[in-house]
Formats: structure tokens, C-alpha cells, sequence
């Protein structure tokens, strides 16, 4: 138990950088401008996680506003890591090989979110039609969850190439008059405690937000009932032209 702690990252990749953002996940019709992302290494942003002095406490201006590192793949140069944790949950299929081609995108599945207590993940699916599953290592996060047959009534914005959906409305403070139809989505609110872990199909939408501070195991993963539809996205996003920023409305 004494591995996998906030003190343990700072001291084991202290001088590692990763994107710490202050809006999370990024939504490109409205963060352009917005969204505020620094690098920092581990042990600084753990420092803030803990509640040590660091620069993140003078670079956060709005306490509704908490930084947040999610999206850390340290699976890409620490493959030991997977010998305290595995990438794989022993109750979902996932056939995307360790090694061989797909060994990088293997290894871009995987990643570690952290946080203090009111990290916020805003409303959105998964990109390219993948599940994902997320494992509370440290700390309980509260999930609001709706099936993909919802997506019509969250005001989303258009899909990307990528089919991610993201949306504005924050079903932990409904606002029904901005967002009159979301008043039809049926919502599954979960708390994940640490050790725990949420597992969400396909095109599920999902609202997060650390109750503690808080270390996330998060894997996105692909199996029979989605690769052909994964792969085909990802081909197909390769082969797209990038479009400018979008509005938001």
C-alpha cells in the first residue's frame, strides 16, 4: 500500500511533465481562449494536490476552476508500472495486443488521472466508439451517468471525427431552463470508493467529479462488440483534414 500514493508519484517521476488543465475534458466548440493548460512535472502538481504551496495556487483564479492532470499515459516509458496494476480488468474482454504494431496505441489507452478534491470531468462520451473502465487507486469520485439513447436530449454539440460528443449542461446543478430537454435523460449517479471500479459501455456520457483528492486508473478499451466500429473511426480520422474551431451557442 505504499506504493501508488500521491507521495510515492512525486517522488518516482517527480521530474516528469505532464498537461495539467483547468477545464477538463477539452472542448474544442467553446475552450479555445477559455481553457487554461499548463506542463508541469509530478511533484509540483502533487504538491498542489496536497495542499502544499505550489504555482498552481496562484495560476488558479476561480475555485470552481480546479486543475486537473488527465492525461497522463506514463504506460508509454514505465511498463513496470503494470507490475503493481494491470491494464486489463479480469471481467471485460479487451483485445487490443501489449505488444507488437499496436503496442503504442495500447499503451495510449491506459492512463492515470489526478486531482484534488473538486476536479471536474464535464459531461462528454468517449472517443472512437471505445468502453472505458476507471478504477478509484486513491480517494471516491462521484460518476452521473446516461445511456447513449439519451444523447438527444443532452444538448450535445455536433459529433467530431473522433465520434467524441461533448456537452455544456452540469447534471449536478440542472439548469432546465437553458437546457430544457435534458429534463427527459434518465441519470445514474454512482460514488466510486477507492478500490472500486465503474465500467462504461460504449457511447455512454459521463459526468465526474473527485469528492477527495483522487488517483483514477482510467482504460479505454476495444472488443468484439466494437472494434470494426473503432477502427474504422480511427481510420477515418487519420485521413481528415483539421477543421477550424467551432462556436459556442
Amino acid at each position: 500500500k505504499h506504493r501508488w500514493t500521491f507521495e510515492w508519484f512525486g517522488a518516482k517521476f517527480g521530474s516528469e511533465t505532464m498537461p495539467c488543465s483547468d477545464l477538463a475534458p477539452f472542448f474544442r466548440e467553446c475552450d479555445r481562449g477559455n481553457i487554461r493548460t499548463v506542463q508541469a512535472s509530478v511533484k509540483e502538481f502533487v504538491d498542489y494536490v496536497v495542499g502544499r504551496p505550489s504555482a498552481f495556487q496562484a495560476l488558479q483564479t476561480d475555485e470552481s476552476r480546479v486543475y486537473y492532470a488527465n492525461g497522463w499515459a506514463p504506460f508509454f516509458n514505465h511498463e513496470e508500472l503494470l507490475a503493481d496494476v494491470s491494464d486489463r480488468l479480469y471481467c471485460v474482454q479487451d483485445t487490443v495486443p501489449r505488444d507488437g504494431p499496436t503496442k503504442a496505441l495500447n499503451a495510449s489507452l491506459t492512463k492515470i488521472f489526478m486531482g484534488p478534491a473538486g476536479t471536474v470531468s464535464r459531461l462528454h462520451h468517449d472517443t472512437f466508439a471505445t468502453h472505458v473502465w476507471l478504477s478509484q487507486i486513491r480517494g471516491r469520485k462521484q460518476f452521473i451517468c446516461y445511456p447513449p439513447e439519451d444523447t438527444k436530449h443532452l444538448h450535445s454539440f455536433p459529433v467530431d471525427e473522433y465520434d467524441g460528443r461533448t456537452s455544456l449542461f452540469d447534471p449536478s446543478k440542472p439548469d432546465f431552463e437553458a437546457f430544457p430537454k435534458a429534463r427527459q435523460a434518465q441519470a445514474y449517479s454512482v460514488v466510486v470508493e477507492e478500490g472500486e471500479t465503474v465500467i462504461l459501455p460504449t457511447r455512454w456520457w459521463h459526468w465526474a467529479k473527485s469528492l477527495t483528492p483522487s488517483i483514477t486508473l482510467m482504460r479505454n478499451f476495444v472488443n468484439d462488440t466494437n472494434m470494426e466500429e473503432h477502427f474504422a473511426i480511427r481510420n477515418r480520422a487519420e485521413e481528415a483534414k483539421a477543421k477550424g474551431p467551432g462556436q459556442c451557442g
